[in-house]
This record gives structure tokens, C-alpha cells and sequence, in this order.
């Protein structure tokens, strides 16, 4: 009986969106599956074989299967519903040999929305504004390098502010709820962004932001229960001290694991070509909001042709530096001087505070840090995590990293191609041991070479894509890698007046 009302309340749904307001509808329906097959020479496979795929593929030499189907509506009045789900199954190798198998959900999602706003709710790709070839897809805290995470997402479209689309304004209020082991249970993430463009007669684009992110919430094994009332998600918002039942570290300086970005994008339109730049930092603290770790992040130059045929289609560089992070020291001794201005009840009297050690992704609360599933959520050469015992997330060991990245895309004989080479010194953390692995500041080259033939080469309704990877240097083992890739793919379009 109860199945039976669920349906008719289901029926009743879809004839109300069928109907509403008399207005011409359209509902589309995709989907698609495909299965990638991976190997390498050493155990682990090569970093741009296991990068960059939402987490879905396996560190090792690996068998994925993957399936999904998304639904769409759209009505004349720009009023949207969205909804879709994807499944993974996995077969890959263990260390010390033998296999092992399991299944993940990759996708699940129920979106709507109406013109420019829209609500995401579950697991869902975030917006990548640089694409593929970026080492971030433009955003240095959140990659594909990770899962999704399941939250609720509001977002808005560019909202302009004249009729000329000169000013736009958009961002985001976000709350996600990982579900992955860490080493805080519980925690949740809140995030928000502000971002403002200026378009100067279609031609160029000028546009920055900030993104803020805290982790708070949750309950620590060493510290116990972390405040989570409304009241602790209002300080967590407006980045506040916490209260008398928080740690005394986010009591002296603010509730929670706070991180973020600000970037700045310029973008020129050319009838037949595109140019993006963009500098895009991360912060940890007030230091970084402040530009104390300038010239930190990920700086872009993007070339695009319009014609999306031709031979080479795209061209990026990325330089990469998070070497600064405020400098190398977080406090230091007062002056005889400076003492007689403190306040003796100061936890910082007798010192001065200056704001360095800033320690990307990494914190001493939630000692899992930016990561999920054991993968870093932000920028992927920020790598080395570090597991307890209990296969816990428990720290990252190298977050100064500099690095050259390029990239590149076309068509070759009409079979499209993508080209990455990355180079990266990596000098771990600040405070690290003299015998640490990193004191050597080990050079990595890491290269990738895919290329996909479709059904106009094949005669088949299948893409076959192959990709040849290679890591050299001193971070990871000197290997090879191949992965073959078959995928299908289809849509249906409903239309009704």
C-alpha cells in the first residue's frame, strides 16, 4: 500500500511539471557507461594516470566500471529540474599482491533552480572553469582530484547589475557532509563565495573573488566534542573565536579549520581565439587573506581557438608555488619593549605573533585535513598523506611544492588528443625533521599522452580512448602506465507545447 501511494504521489509530480503553467516544456534523458582499464609497471600507477577522475580511479593497476543516467526539464519561463545518479564497480590490486573489489557511488544528485540560481543537493562535480588541462580546473582548493562530496550546494549564475552586462555578481552558500573515515567523526564543511566581473565591451573580462572554507563540528578522539550548535555555525560563518566550550587554540584565533582562496581572471574574447590569465591563492589564516604569503598558488595562461577542429585547440602553462605560506615562522619573541604593551594575561605574552607556518591543508584539530578518501581535495601536488594505524587520514607531509605544468589539446587526423607534462621540486612541510624524505627536495616529471577515437573513425557507438603516462624523478617510482578506456553514451529529447 505504501509503494502504491509513493507511485501516485510520483504520477501526480510529473503531471504537475508536465502541465505547469501551460508554458512549452522540454525533458531530456542521458546516459552512459564505460569501463577503464589500467596497469602500470609499479604498484602504484603513474600520477596523471590516478589523477584527476573525481577519486573513482584506484591508486594501482585497476578494472572500473561505470554507469549512469541523469534526467532533465526545462520549462520557457527558465524554471529547470535535474536529477542523476552513477555507480562504480572496482576490481585492483593490493600491496603484497592479490586483488580486491568494491563498489562506490559516484554520483547521486536531485538539482532545480529558475534563470540563474540553482540548488544542488547530494553528490555532484563542482564547476571546473579552466577544464581538464589545468592542474585545479581553476580552483586551487577544490579539484577532481578527490570524490564528491555529498552537502547542499546554492549557487547563482552571473547576475548583472546593468543592462549593458558590464558588472556581474555570483556566489555560492554551500554545507557538505563527508562520509569517509577521518580522524574527526562527524565534521562538516562550510563554504561560501562572493565573486564580481567587469566586461568591457564583450571583448575583455575582468573578475576576482574569495572563497571561504571551514571545517568544524565533529568529535575528536583527542579533544573530544567540537561545539556544533547554531549558534558555533554563525561564529564558523563569520570567521569568530570560539567559546568557552572550544578548543583553547580556536578560542584564541577562530572556530573551526578555516581555508580558502581568492583569485583574479582576466579574460580577452577574440573573434577566433580566447586568452584567459589567472592568479589563484590559497589561505590558510588572516596572514594569507592579507596577501603575507603572495606570490603562493596557481598562476594560468590559457590560449583557446574558437575552432575546436583544429590541430592544436588549446595551450595552458601553470606556474605553481605554495613554498612561502607566510613565511617560515609563526611567532617570535617579544622585545623589552613590546612586553610592557601586552597584556600579562595574554596566551601570547612575551610574544609576537607574525603569521607564518601557515601549513596548507593541513590542522592540528582535524588532523585528516583538506582530504577525503584519503586524496587531497585541493591542488593534487600538494600529496604525501600520511594514515594511522587504522588507515585514517592523519596529515599531509608536502605542501611546499613548486612546479611547472603544460598542457595541451587538439586533433590529430580528427582524433582528439591531450598532452600533459608536469615538473615539481617538493620540499615537504615547514618543522619537518632533518631526515625527513623531503630535506632533499625531491624533482619529479610526470607526462601524459591520451587520445580518444569516436563513432566517425570507429563506425561502432563507442569511444575507445587510450592514454600513455610516465613518472621520472625522485617523489614517485620511475614507471609506465597505460589505460584503455571504452565509453557509450546517449540522450533522448521530450518536447511538449
Amino acid at each position: 500500500m505504501k509503494i502504491q501511494t509513493l507511485h501516485r504521489h510520483l504520477a501526480s509530480l510529473l503531471m504537475f511539471l508536465f502541465c505547469f503553467n501551460g508554458h512549452s516544456q522540454e525533458w531530456n534523458m542521458k546516459w552512459n557507461a564505460d569501463a577503464v582499464l589500467s596497469a602500470g609497471t609499479e604498484e602504484i600507477l603513474p600520477f596523471w594516470a590516478r589523477t584527476g577522475h573525481h577519486g573513482v580511479i584506484p591508486e594501482r593497476s585497476s578494472g572500473v566500471v561505470r554507469t549512469g543516467l541523469d534526467i532533465g526539464y526545462m520549462s520557457s519561463d527558465s524554471l529547470f529540474f535535474e536529477a542523476g545518479t552513477q555507480i562504480a564497480a572496482r576490481c585492483f590490486t593490493v600491496q603484497g599482491g592479490g586483488l580486491s573489489a568494491d563498489a562506490l557511488m559516484d554520483r547521486l544528485y536531485v538539482s532545480g533552480g529558475w534563470r540563474m540560481f540553482r540548488l544542488d543537493i547530494g553528490m555532484r562535480p563542482r564547476r571546473s572553469e579552466l577544464g581538464p588541462l589545468s592542474l585545479t580546473g581553476g580552483n586551487i582548493v577544490w579539484t577532481a582530484n578527490a570524490r564528491n562530496i555529498p552537502g547542499i550546494d546554492l549557487r547563482s549564475d552571473w547576475i548583472y547589475l546593468d543592462r549593458r552586462h558590464v558588472v556581474g555578481i555570483r556566489g555560492n552558500l554551500s554545507h557538505y557532509q563527508p562520509v569517509d573515515d577521518r580522524y574527526v567523526s562527524g565534521m562538516m564543511i562550510h563554504d561560501k563565495s562572493l565573486e564580481l566581473k567587469f566586461s568591457f565591451a564583450g571583448k575583455v573580462e575582468v573578475s576576482g573573488g574569495i572563497e571561504h572554507i571551514a571545517q568544524w563540528g565533529g568529535v575528536s578522539p583527542s579533544v573530544g566534542p567540537q561545539p556544533s550548535s547554531f549558534q558555533d555555525y554563525m561564529k564558523v560563518f563569520f570567521a569568530c573565536r570560539g567559546g568557552e566550550g572550544a578548543h583553547l587554540s580556536d578560542q584564541l584565533n577562530v572556530l573551526g579549520n578555516h581555508l580558502g582562496r581568492e583569485y583574479m581572471r582576466i579574460l580577452w574574447n577574440h573573434e577566433t581565439f580566447g586568452m584567459t590569465f589567472q592568479y589563484d591563492k590559497p589561505y590558510e589564516d588572516g596572514s594569507g587573506t592579507r596577501l603575507q604569503n603572495f606570490p603562493d598558488g596557481v598562476w594560468t595562461l590559457k590560449f583557446s581557438l574558437r575552432d575546436r577542429k583544429a590541430a592544436v585547440t588549446d595551450i595552458l602553462y601553470e606556474f605553481v608555488s605554495t613554498t612561502l605560506q607566510s613565511g617560515p615562522v609563526h611567532d617570535r619573541p617579544a622585545t623589552e619593549e613590546e612586553i610592557a604593551k601586552q597584556d600579562p594575561n595574554s596566551h601570547y605574552y612575551g610574544r609576537v605573533v607574525i603569521g607564518g607556518c601557515d601549513n596548507y591543508f593541513n590542522n592540528g584539530i582535524y588532523r585528516s585535513g583538506w582530504t577525503y578518501y584519503g586524496r587531497t581535495i585541493g591542488l593534487s601536488l600538494i600529496n604525501g598523506v600520511q594514515f594511522n594505524e587504522d588507515g585514517v587520514a592523519v596529515g599531509i607531509l608536502n605542501n611546499r611544492v613548486r612546479a611547472h605544468h603544460f598542457g595541451i589539446s587538439g586533433n590529430a587526423w580528427k582524433v582528439p588528443y591531450t598532452f600533459k607534462a608536469t615538473y615539481s621540486r617538493n620540499y615537504g612541510c615547514y618543522g619537518q625533521a632533518e631526515s625527513s624524505f623531503y630535506t632533499s627536495k625531491p624533482w619529479q616529471l610526470s607526462l601524459a599522452l591520451e587520445a580518444c577515437v569516436n563513432e566517425s573513425v570507429t563506425r561502432m557507438p563507442v569511444d575507445i580512448c587510450l592514454g600513455l603516462y610516465s613518472d621520472v624523478g625522485e617523489l614517485y617510482p620511475d614507471s609506465f602506465g597505460l589505460t584503455l578506456k571504452f565509453s557509450y553514451a546517449g540522450s533522448r529529447l521530450f518536447k511538449k507545447s
